[in-house]
This record gives structure tokens, C-alpha cells and sequence, in this order.
């Protein structure tokens, strides 16, 4: 990682922000290759899941693995959406000059280049047997983005974006084999998207649901549900490949939307709840029953006290679409991403999805260690692009240059000083641009506005704007924002303008290199989308 020498970068100490709570262990971590599993869970918000504070229902399975893990709380997605943040964790590189920047490109869904050494085709040299089941998104069958080509011995489950959307599709893929699911054909997905989006005239989904809360718009006994198709080629993988190290991805698209869900669980009895409520809480016990599955079936196949688990969420608060229209914005004029008023599961943060706030970035995250039995909590500030660095340490792997995380097995080990105090973490989207660094958080909506600074620790909210009385640290953190973005040909650099990008997709065409949306069950266009 590159790093920048400040000035005043005593002012860091000064301010204290860099408690850390090591392990608690008796032994510090000492493994040789031991497995990986890595849970990412899709569109999680933070306080989701009963550990990080929810109080609508449990999630048992997960709080568990918690409560014997080391627990990061200021821990970062790579990106505010999926595709880069997955890219990123990937590639070890940062969305600023890493393969994917954005969910999509003037060419359409971006695939991963060919020439991208992925943390999967190092896990492979070094023995690894690889496989991930669920959501991909960044390549399909027949380009260099497959899964397959980009250092993964197994794949199941959806290839793109859109058809991941689906919990009930009607094809699903098996190392580049289409696996039909006619049982499906009664699933239209369209009115999910009006629900999701608050549609007034939408129907009554309430009748989609009997009145113990199971699902009767499909019928389970036949039905081809997702979440179950997942579990079941998860534990195969890892029945299959108990004798050798391996890495499983558990890439599951829970809890993302449009939802459905095929029981209310919990939250069965709890009509004074909006439906979309009950039904995200329910998906977030689904993926609890699934984190349940996987521990299970690695302590059944004796796995479990040579296993890594990781559990994280690919970005930050999705649930609900941000507020907008006149009159319905604050802070500086940002569109509100309003907490859900029943499971009040964004967290204490400012933005959502698709910003460069620390909404749309801050993530459940915590990893579970072979024969951990007791919890650490660490502070110090951390994202998913530090797990290639991770797993090259614990696979022996040979020293790789270019990553921008680093090694997290020192910090969990204890050793403070691990991670220089003057790493940074960038982020962008579009025209907005991020940075935290120590206690600092700088943001900027757009090259041409001015540059915010925040005491990310104390202002989670950031009300209270510092640039003005820090301009060396403003300085620096501007420096770092101008340095770390490298322009890309097909994407949204910031400071494009409309015409500059209509101007990419027009080449894109006349050049041929559209690349084809794939939608979920059979539908021609998303509802956000014009012919």
C-alpha cells in the first residue's frame, strides 16, 4: 500500500483513535494452510444481525460464530456496490485503479480482465482447491470473467448481476453448465420490483403468505429455492474437498432485494411491520440457517478446527432507496437514505448504497480462527481488500506486490503496529470520492467541490466539517484522492459529465463491444431500464 508521510500525522496519537483490543487467546494464531471460508453475504446492513444490535429477531447461527471470532468494528466494504467491492477483494486493488469500478461501464456489466491474478489463482498455486457457490457477477460463461478462468476449480450458482436477483430462477449454472429449473415458471419477479420500490398501487403481497408465514405464492414441496440449492452444493464442496486445503466462497445474494422469502420465521405474528420489513428480517434468518449449514458441515467432516471463516457484507446499507425530490434532502444537500422505521438496521451512519459515505461502505465483519473459542474486539480500521494479503500469509503463498491491504493475522495476533497508522482506504463512485485514514474521513461529491473533512470516530453522522481548521491534513487527504484515481476508458471517471459518458456508450456500440445483460427469469427489462 502506498502511504503518505503527514505533517502534523502526530495529531493522529493525539487524538487517541487507535484503540485495539488483541485476541484474548491463550496462543496466538499460528496455522499452515489451513481452510478458508469465506461468507459474503449481499446488500447485509449493518445492524442486521441480532450481535451488531438488532432487536427484531435473532440470528443465532451467525452470533454464535461471532462470539468466537475477532469482531472488526470499523470495518469497510472495498466499494459502495457490488461488483468493485468484489472486484476489489478479489484483485487486492483498490476501486481507484483496480478491474471493476463500477456496478457497470459504458459496455454494460464489466467481467474481470484476463489478466487479473486473483486471490483464488494464488490459492490455487499454493494447493488450494477452489470453489465458490452462489453470486458471482463479474463475467459470464463465455468471457475471461468466468469464474472458472480466474483461478476457481468450482462454480454453482448465478454468473450476473440481474439474474441474481432472483430466488426462485430458471437457471442457474455448474461450472459453465446451464442447470434449468422449469418448476420456476410460475415465479414473475416483476411485481417484487414495485414492492421494493414503494409502489402505491402495488398488490396486496400480503396474500403471497398463509397465515403462519410461509410462502404459498410457489409451492415449496416443487419450487427450486435458491438459498436451498446453496447450502446443498456448499457442503458437497466441502465433503468433497475435506482432504485437501480448501477455499469455498459462500457468495450467497441474501439478503438483497426484490424480497421474498419462504417463511416469515420470527417475524410471522409481527402485522404491525410493513411487509418488505418482515421479509428482509426473514432473508436475514435464511442466511442465518445457511452460516449454521456451513459450520455444521465442517465440524461433521472434521474440518471445523482447521478452518478460517470470515463473514462480511459486499456493501452498506441497501434496504431502502434514498429519498429524493425537493424539499427531501439534508445534509448538504445528499439524498437521505432513511432507516427502516421497523428493524432500524442502517446503523449510525450517514448514506447508503451506491455513496461514498460511510453508509454505503461500513460492513459487518469478523473472522473466526481454527480452535478460536473466545471473542477480541479490534478498532483499528480495516476492509476487505486486506483479505488477499490475509490469505496469502496463511497459505505460504510467495510475496505479491501491488496489493493495497494488508496482512490482518499480526493485528489479531495482537501486534498494534501491524498496519502503518498512516494507511489509507479510497473510495469512489462516480464523481464521489472517499479516503479514511487513522481518525479521518474526507469526502468530496465531485472533483469540482470542495474537499470535507471529518473525525470519522466521534462525528459518525459527519455534522462537523474540520477542513478549514486542519488544511494539512486537508491537503494530504486531497492529494491522495487526485493520486489514487486512475482514469478508465469505458467507466465514469469522476468528473465526467452525461455527454462524456454517452460519448463511451456510443463507441462502445459502434465498435461492437456492448456487453449483454442477462435479466432474472426471463424478463426484458428491469424496471429502471429504457429500450
Amino acid at each position: 500500500m502506498k502511504k503518505i508521510n503527514f505533517l502534523v500525522l502526530t495529531l493522529f496519537f493525539a487524538i487517541g483513535c487507535f484503540s485495539q483490543n488483541a485476541i484474548q487467546n491463550s496462543e496466538k494464531v499460528n496455522i499452515n494452510k489451513p481452510n478458508i471460508v469465506f461468507i459474503l453475504s449481499d446488500d447485509l446492513s449493518f445492524r442486521d444481525v441480532s450481535a451488531y444490535g438488532q432487536k427484531n429477531y435473532k440470528t443465532p447461527n451467525i452470533d454464535k460464530l461471532c462470539l468466537t471470532s475477532a469482531r472488526f468494528t470499523q470495518a469497510y466494504a472495498a466499494a459502495p456496490e457490488c461488483a468493485p467491492s468484489r472486484g476489489s477483494f478479489l484483485s487486492g486493488k483498490h476501486v481507484g485503479h483496480g478491474p471493476i469500478r463500477l456496478n457497470s461501464s459504458a459496455r454494460g456489466f464489466e467481467f474481470l480482465p484476463k489478466n487479473t491474478y486473483t486471490l483464488a489463482k494464488m490459492l490455487q498455486e499454493t494447493g488450494y482447491k477452489t470453489g465458490v457457490v452462489g453470486k458471482w457477477g463479474l463475467g459470464y460463461k463465455d468471457d475471461a470473467g468466468n469464474p472458472l478462468k480466474q483461478g476457481f476449480d468450482y462454480h454453482f450458482g448465478f454468473l450476473t448481476h440481474y439474474e441474481a436477483h432472483s430466488y426462485f430462477p430458471l437457471v442457474l449454472y455448474e461450472n459453465n453448465k446451464e442447470i434449468h429449473y422449469p418448476e420456476n415458471k410460475g415465479m414473475d419477479i416483476k411485481p417484487l420490483y414495485e414492492k421494493d420500490r414503494g409502489n402505491p398501487d402495488r398488490i396486496d403481497f400480503e396474500k403471497y403468505y398463509d397465515q403462519n408465514g410461509k410462502l404459498v405464492y410457489m409451492n415449496l414441496a416443487k419450487a427450486a429455492y435458491a438459498p436451498d440449492l446453496f447450502d446443498i452444493k456448499a457442503a458437497e464442496f466441502i465433503h468433497k474437498n475435506k482432504k485437501d486445503p480448501f477455499f469455498l466462497w459462500f457468495a450467497t445474494n441474501l439478503p438483497h432485494g426484490p424480497t421474498i422469502v419462504d417463511d416469515f420465521r420470527q417475524l410471522k405474528d409481527r402485522k404491525d411491520m410493513d411487509i418488505q420489513s418482515r421479509e428482509w428480517g426473514a432473508m436475514v434468518q435464511r442466511l442465518d440457517i445457511s452460516v449454521g449449514k456451513l459450520v455444521d458441515k465442517l465440524k461433521e467432516e472434521g474440518v471445523y478446527d482447521n478452518t478460517i471463516i470470515i463473514f462480511a457484507s459486499d456493501n452498506g446499507y441497501s434496504m431502502h432507496n434514498p429519498t429524493k425530490g425537493k424539499g427531501n434532502k439534508q445534509n448538504n444537500g445528499r439524498p437521505v437514505w432513511e432507516d427502516d422505521p421497523f428493524l432500524q438496521n442502517k446503523g449510525t451512519f450517514t448514506g447508503g448504497k451506491f455513496t461514498g459515505l460511510e453508509g454505503g461502505m461500513r460492513i459487518p465483519f469478523f473472522i473466526h480462527m481454527p480452535k478460536q473459542d473466545t471473542p477480541s474486539v479490534i478498532s483499528e480500521p480495516v476492509w476487505l481488500v486486506d483479505l488477499f494479503p490475509t490469505f496469502a500469509s496463511v497459505s505460504n503463498s510467495k510475496p505479491i506486490n501491488g496489493l493495497d491491504g494488508y496482512n490482518l493475522i499480526p493485528l489479531m495476533n495482537g501486534d498494534r503496529n501491524s498496519i502503518p497508522k498512516d494507511r489509507f482506504m479510497y473510495f469512489t463512485r462516480k464523481d464521489e470520492q472517499a479516503v479514511r485514514q487513522g481518525p479521518w474521513f474526507a469526502y468530496r461529491s465531485h472533483p469540482k467541490q470542495d474537499l470535507e473533512l471529518y473525525l470519522i470516530e466521534e462525528d459518525q453522522l459527519i455534522n462537523v466539517n474540520l477542513a478549514s481548521q486542519y488544511p494539512q491534513i486537508s491537503a494530504a487527504m486531497k492529494t491522495i484522492i487526485e493520486r489514487e484515481q486512475v482514469p478508465a476508458e469505458w467507466y465514469w471517471n469522476p468528473g465526467d459529465t452525461q455527454d462524456i459518458f454517452n460519448q463511451k456508450v456510443k463507441k462502445a456500440k459502434e465498435t461492437g463491444q456492448l456487453i449483454k445483460n442477462y435479466r432474472p427469469n426471463n424478463i426484458k427489462l428491469m424496471p429502471w431500464e429504457t429500450e
